[in-house]
């Protein structure tokens, strides 16, 4: 019965909370059946008819019917996403992630990098100065009067990633080295990507050591294209995909790599951002079921490992034990693309 059907017979057109109503476009849209959101909407103490009379009223809504429309064409698409990850898995199975130790550069583009393909470069920065010599003291040693960025109180704050700007404190790199070593393994505080340390004057002698990888990367264009990544064990980078193909280079320390395939985007409920909100190590699926549906891979990537991140795929990281990494964007090939990003919170 149609909402307007609904008045006549002297019910009124249930005006829900905001917070309700959109709650009751989303999960419809999503495909739940009617009488399951009439039986919630009741448990939430809602009158039986005013909550038959909300979802009528959905039906003569104009901004639903467009929404209706929208969500229709992406399902479209994500079924085309679906054959092209089938079709995809039947030469290069989707629970795996080879590991190579022979690659060309002409290989590496065609096999995994324009096929948009992770791959595990094993032990490749075995003998560089960086794996033989880098270590906490190490950097306290080299560039320890250097002012650098770290990400801290991150255990005050469950969006710690998207809120990233509010993390931001300044200490000496002998100071982060003490409570790094001093403090156990921890995810309150994190020497990430952006902080621009390999620029800092203090620490050219440092950026100095850093593979170069010239048969994939380009030297030449090297100025703010790599990133240093510092931590204790106990570091958690939350899900997300980013927005070009990364080398990500273990220095020392263990890490593990939760990936999944940019073709799986609608099941890691990417709401803002380049972000996912489920959390791979302990996933709700009474709020995310759709994660039900992922093909998660995960991966540990040793000291000498390089793991190339293909753009758009989502991974969740997470430091095993004090860690240093080198992540690279500065590819030979053409690295840079255009994303729409969903941005309602």
């Amino acid at each position: 019965m149609s909402a307007s059907q609904l008045e006549e017979t002297g019910v009124e057109v249930a005006k829900l909370p905001h917070e309700w109503s959109v709650w009751l476009a989303e999960n419809r849209l999503a495909g739940t059946q009617d009488d399951i959101l009439v039986s919630t909407l009741i448990e939430a103490n809602f009158e039986p008819a005013a909550a038959s009379a909300a979802i009528a009223s959905l039906d003569e809504d104009p901004v639903y019917l467009v929404a209706r429309r929208a969500t229709q064409q992406l399902r479209k698409l994500q079924s085309t996403l679906d054959i092209r990850r089938t079709l995809s898995d039947i030469a290069f199975p989707a629970a795996s992630i080879e590991r190579r130790t022979d690659v060309t550069p002409t290989e590496f583009l065609e096999r995994y990098y324009s096929a948009n393909r992770p791959v595990i470069l094993s032990a490749i920065l075995g003998t560089s100065r960086a794996c033989q010599s880098w270590t906490p003291e190490y950097l306290a040693q080299l560039c320890g009067d250097a002012r650098v960025e770290i990400m801290a109180e991150r255990n005050s704050d469950a969006e710690y990633e998207v809120n990233a700007n509010s993390h931001k404190r300044y200490v000496t790199m002998a100071e982060y080295v003490r409570m790094v070593t001093e403090g156990g393994p921890s995810n309150d505080y994190y020497l990430v990507a952006n902080n621009g340390f390999l620029d800092l004057p203090e620490t050219q002698r440092l950026r100095a050591e850093v593979p170069q990888l010239a048969e994939f990367l380009d030297p030449a264009n090297a100025q703010r294209k790599i990133f240093f990544w510092f931590g204790p064990g106990g570091t958690v980078t939350p899900l997300h995909h980013d927005i070009m193909n990364i080398f990500a280079a273990q220095v020392l320390g263990r890490k593990r790599f939760t990936l999944i395939p940019p073709e799986q985007t609608a099941f890691v409920y990417n709401k803002v951002g380049v972000f996912g909100e489920v959390d791979c190590r302990n996933p709700d699926y009474t709020h995310h079921p759709l994660y039900a549906q992922a093909t998660p891979i995960e991966v540990i990537i040793e000291p000498g490992d390089i793991l190339f991140i293909p753009v758009g795929w989502w991974h969740y990281v997470e430091g095993l034990e004090t860690s240093i990494m080198i992540s690279y964007i500065n590819f030979r090939f053409p690295n840079e693309f255009t994303w729409n990003n969903p941005s309602i919170l």
